[in-house]
């Protein structure tokens, strides 16, 4: 038999090599299980200088030997690390490619970086904000914003998370309601990952879980509560259909032994057994 009449049907192969490249770098993300554990440190492309990430470099030295999925960083902290990432089992990186500047009338979403770019740092993923409890103009240039970032993406074979958050709005029903009707707009858009608030609700988030069919993954926000609390939203998370965790404040914020120790304690969370990468 000729070895084209013996390849495998076409439902079981790559159409394209950027499609093939999407699912290589999406499976550097999650682990076989599905999840992912990912610390960000990309927060001076939106909150300046921070406490805790006043030398970001240090910050990856110091967690890389601990073992997560993946790091979230800007574009110049991802080429300058790029060196602590060459080993075979590295973990991945995935690069925000946005800023969104603001006041009180509203703001303006901005990249800071190219796609190409993130394809030549070799990045599993890019990473956009998507403010959505803003007026309507606002959300009709967002949407647009998004959109061409996940056009732009998508030749290169780059997945894109997107994070839609209500930033005007207390923490509360509306502005949860503000992020899954967000939710919802960036799976419409094309996202292949949301980066999302846990809505305090596990029937909720697991009805976005089921409505949306793109990996949730949850974000730590700004330090609050003990780390035992944030174990158990962790643990209610994961037990809705949450695919992993973004949680980085919450977690290097803390004491270097105590952060170890809590980073341990979330993965087993969301790796129980410890399948990882």
């Amino acid at each position: 038999m000729d070895k084209l009449d013996s390849a495998p049907p076409a439902e079981t192969t790559r159409t394209s090599a950027a499609g093939a490249g999407k699912a290589y770098r999406l499976g550097r993300i999650f682990a076989e299980d599905g999840r992912s554990v990912v610390v960000p440190a990309d927060h001076g492309t939106q909150l300046g200088r921070l406490a805790g990430l006043e030398d970001p470099l240090a910050l990856l030295r110091r967690f890389l030997p601990l073992g997560c999925d993946g790091f979230l960083l800007g574009p110049g902290l991802t080429q300058r690390s790029a060196d602590l990432f060459t080993g075979r089992g590295a973990p991945a990186r995935l690069m925000t490619v946005d800023t969104y500047y603001r006041d009180a009338e509203g703001g303006t979403s901005v990249l800071i970086t190219s796609l190409e770019r993130a394809a030549q740092l070799g990045v599993d993923a890019v990473k956009v904000f998507m403010p959505w409890d803003v007026a309507p103009d606002e959300r009709a240039r967002c949407s647009a914003f998004v959109a061409d970032v996940i056009v732009r993406a998508e030749p290169l074979g780059l997945p894109v998370m997107v994070e839609p958050i209500a930033i005007y709005r207390p923490r509360g029903p509306e502005a949860v309601a503000a992020e899954g009707d967000g939710c919802r707009m960036a799976a419409e858009l094309g996202a292949d990952i949301i980066k999302v608030a846990y809505p305090d609700d596990p029937e909720l988030l697991g009805a976005w879980v089921l409505e949306l069919g793109v990996p949730l993954v949850i974000l730590g926000g700004p330090p609050s509560g003990t780390a035992d609390d944030l174990c158990a939203l962790v643990a209610d998370a994961m037990a809705a259909g949450a695919a992993g965790i973004t949680i980085g404040r919450r977690l290097w914020q803390r004491p270097p032994d105590e952060a170890a120790e809590l980073l341990g304690r979330l993965q087993e969370i969301v790796h129980p057994g410890g399948t990882r990468r």
